[in-house]
Protein backbone atom coordinates (compact mmCIF):
# COMPACT_ATOMS: atom_id res chain seq x y z
CA UNK A 1 0.00 0.00 0.00
CA UNK A 2 1.49 3.30 -1.09
CA UNK A 3 -0.40 6.50 -1.60
CA UNK A 4 0.07 10.20 -2.12
CA UNK A 5 -1.37 12.33 0.65
CA UNK A 6 -1.09 15.72 2.27
CA UNK A 7 0.35 15.51 5.78
CA UNK A 8 1.08 18.70 7.63
CA UNK A 9 3.12 17.97 10.75
CA UNK A 10 2.65 21.55 11.98
CA UNK A 11 -1.14 21.50 11.82
CA UNK A 12 -2.77 21.35 15.23
CA UNK A 13 -4.80 18.23 15.93
CA UNK A 14 -7.57 17.97 18.47
CA UNK A 15 -7.39 15.69 21.50
CA UNK A 16 -9.64 13.17 19.80
CA UNK A 17 -7.02 12.45 17.15
CA UNK A 18 -9.34 13.05 14.22
CA UNK A 19 -6.58 13.21 11.60
CA UNK A 20 -8.08 10.70 9.16
CA UNK A 21 -6.27 9.51 6.05
CA UNK A 22 -7.68 7.40 3.23
CA UNK A 23 -5.26 5.05 1.50
CA UNK A 24 -5.84 2.62 -1.33
CA UNK A 25 -4.58 -0.94 -1.02
CA UNK A 26 -3.07 -2.95 -3.88
CA UNK A 27 -6.61 -3.93 -5.00
CA UNK A 28 -7.77 -0.31 -5.20
CA UNK A 29 -9.95 -0.54 -2.09
CA UNK A 30 -9.93 2.56 0.07
CA UNK A 31 -9.17 2.14 3.76
CA UNK A 32 -9.36 4.79 6.47
CA UNK A 33 -6.59 5.31 9.00
CA UNK A 34 -6.04 7.66 11.88
CA UNK A 35 -2.73 9.51 11.92
CA UNK A 36 -1.48 8.91 15.46
CA UNK A 37 1.92 10.57 15.25
CA UNK A 38 4.76 11.68 13.01
CA UNK A 39 8.16 10.42 14.13
CA UNK A 40 11.54 11.73 12.98
CA UNK A 41 14.11 8.92 12.95
CA UNK A 42 17.60 9.14 11.44
CA UNK A 43 16.67 12.13 9.32
CA UNK A 44 13.54 10.55 7.87
CA UNK A 45 9.93 11.17 8.86
CA UNK A 46 7.55 8.29 9.55
CA UNK A 47 3.78 8.26 10.02
CA UNK A 48 2.23 5.97 12.61
CA UNK A 49 -1.29 5.04 11.49
CA UNK A 50 -4.08 2.98 13.03
CA UNK A 51 -6.95 1.41 11.08
CA UNK A 52 -10.28 3.10 11.71
CA UNK A 53 -13.23 1.11 13.06
CA UNK A 54 -14.32 -2.03 11.31
CA UNK A 55 -10.79 -3.33 10.87
CA UNK A 56 -9.94 -6.76 12.34
CA UNK A 57 -6.80 -5.67 14.19
CA UNK A 58 -8.00 -2.73 16.28
CA UNK A 59 -4.81 -2.70 18.35
CA UNK A 60 -2.47 -2.71 15.34
CA UNK A 61 -0.53 0.26 14.06
CA UNK A 62 1.12 0.61 10.67
CA UNK A 63 4.28 2.58 10.04
CA UNK A 64 4.89 4.41 6.77
CA UNK A 65 7.86 6.39 5.55
CA UNK A 66 6.79 9.90 4.57
CA UNK A 67 8.59 10.77 1.35
CA UNK A 68 8.92 14.41 0.30
CA UNK A 69 7.94 15.45 3.84
CA UNK A 70 8.88 19.05 3.13
CA UNK A 71 6.36 19.39 0.29
CA UNK A 72 2.60 19.86 0.34
CA UNK A 73 1.88 16.38 -1.05
CA UNK A 74 3.64 13.34 0.38
CA UNK A 75 4.01 9.70 -0.59
CA UNK A 76 3.52 7.12 2.16
CA UNK A 77 5.48 3.91 1.74
CA UNK A 78 5.08 1.01 4.19
CA UNK A 79 8.11 0.17 6.32
CA UNK A 80 8.98 -3.47 5.58
CA UNK A 81 12.14 -3.68 7.70
CA UNK A 82 10.96 -5.15 11.01
CA UNK A 83 13.89 -3.82 13.05
CA UNK A 84 13.29 -0.30 11.69
CA UNK A 85 9.56 -0.59 12.40
CA UNK A 86 10.33 -1.77 15.95
CA UNK A 87 12.65 1.20 16.56
CA UNK A 88 10.05 3.68 15.31
CA UNK A 89 7.31 2.01 17.33
CA UNK A 90 9.44 2.24 20.47
CA UNK A 91 9.84 6.00 19.90
CA UNK A 92 6.09 6.29 19.31
CA UNK A 93 5.42 4.31 22.47
CA UNK A 94 7.70 6.50 24.59
CA UNK A 95 6.24 9.73 23.21
CA UNK A 96 2.63 8.61 23.64
CA UNK A 97 2.67 6.66 26.91
CA UNK A 98 0.18 9.14 28.39
CA UNK A 99 -2.23 8.90 25.41
CA UNK A 100 -2.40 5.15 24.81
CA UNK A 101 -2.32 1.94 26.80
CA UNK A 102 0.44 -0.40 25.67
CA UNK A 103 0.78 -4.08 26.59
Amino acid sequence: MSDTININPDAPSDDEGSDLISLKDENGREQQFELLDLIDYSGTQYAVLAPVEGEENDDQVLIFEVEDADKETNVLTPVDDQSLADAIFELFRNRNADRFEFD
